[in-house]
């Protein structure tokens, strides 16, 4: 994709329908797939509901599939290096507690680690993993009455945790940074959504805040992404509030700009953006037409493809598609797994990956 600087491109797209009765995809889920402008790739869908994952071609043909009973739904599940699964279960309110596992290519367990994970968890470059957990504390300051809070943990390949970081022992920070005050209504006042370690990039050429190695975050309840030092646990950037609303998944691309999915909770549509973080400026964003046609209330993801073309996760439809920089959907997938109602189960986060990656595990 071209990188656009000094203007901001704004796509609308008329969205299909979601429910069953109103699509007609083929028996695999696929209703829309342009071979000619879509990326080439695997697809990891695993429903909301569900205690599995697969892997889906272009045509929505299942070529692999993962399954492990844990007495609970997976949340989030993502391929790792070594063609394994990370899975994350979420904690609510100790019941169930949260954990993150790991299984092999034939789903044999190789690894479980016993913290409140939730969300998400990123893995370092020595194999380490950072998991998004919670825990309950008190700061009357923040919310009187007691806090749903989030902290990172890196835990090693063992499950020794080496590193801690309590969002609650810099949340007076985020007030120099962005307009947000305390105390707050919500408990659960920041809702931490997602952790990313920033790669290389070259916005880190002019900025030492975004260096590989520091941790992106996504704080919902507070409309606001932010970037950690890893070595001092300072707040470095924030971002949000007044453009952002219930945000998830900010992702840095190559360029050193941040993909955002932009939920819009109180707008009542949702938009993904394309944000320089050096001017703090949108340089690209992805809407429906009419707005309201594409609206994610509180879940979702996007992902920018080799080709340019945005992946993007409508997860409470239970929908996929993938965009043109001009917006054209060149590829969509409405989930076959049903609800015992009959409307799609959600997908919270689904992922593309390259046939060169997949397939030497195949």
């Amino acid at each position: 994709m071209r990188k656009l600087t000094w203007i901001t491109l704004t796509i609308h797209l008329v969205s299909a329908g979601c429910g069953p009765d109103e699509n007609s995809p083929n028996d695999n889920g696929v209703n829309t797939h342009d071979p000619d402008s879509a990326y080439l790739g695997y697809t990891l869908v695993a429903s909301v509901h569900e205690d599995n994952a697969h892997l889906i071609d272009m045509e929505g043909v299942r070529v692999h599939d993962w399954s492990y009973d844990h007495d609970a739904t997976w949340h989030l599940a993502e391929l790792l290096d070594d063609g394994g699964l990370g899975v994350v279960i979420e904690e609510s309110y100790g019941d169930p507690p949260g954990m993150y596992f790991e299984l092999d290519w034939n789903s044999g367990s190789r690894r479980v680690v016993d913290l409140p994970a939730h969300h998400d968890f990123a893995t370092t470059e020595d194999g380490n993993t950072i998991l998004l957990c919670r825990e309950y504390v008190d700061d009357n300051d923040i919310h009187e009455g007691g806090l749903r809070s989030d902290y990172f943990a890196e835990a090693t390949e063992d499950g020794d945790v080496i590193w801690e970081w309590h969002a609650v022992d810099h949340a007076s920070k985020l007030p120099d940074l962005v307009d947000v005050t305390f105390p707050v209504e919500d408990e659960d006042w920041a809702h931490t959504n997602s952790v990313e370690i920033l790669p290389d990039n070259p916005v880190a050429d002019e900025d030492p805040r975004f260096a590989a190695g520091n941790l992106l975050f996504s704080m919902a309840n507070l409309d606001t992404i932010g970037v950690i030092d890893r070595e001092s646990g300072e707040i470095l950037w924030a971002w949000g509030p007044g453009e952002l609303q219930r945000q998830h998944m900010p992702t840095m691309l190559d360029n050193g700009h941040i993909l955002v999915f932009d939920n819009g909770r109180v707008r009542g549509y949702t938009r993904i953006l394309e944000l320089d973080p050096l001017t703090e400026q949108i340089v690209w964003e992805y809407l429906g037409d009419p707005l309201d046609s594409f609206y994610d209330e509180n879940r979702g993801g996007s992902q920018r493809l080799p080709n340019g073309n945005t992946f993007i996760t409508d997860s409470n439809a239970g929908r996929l598609i993938e965009v043109t920089t001009e917006g054209e959907i060149v590829w969509e997938y409405l989930n076959p797994d049903l609800e015992n109602n009959g409307e799609r189960q959600p997908i919270y986060r689904a992922t593309r990956y390259s046939p060169e990656f997949v397939e030497q595990f195949l």
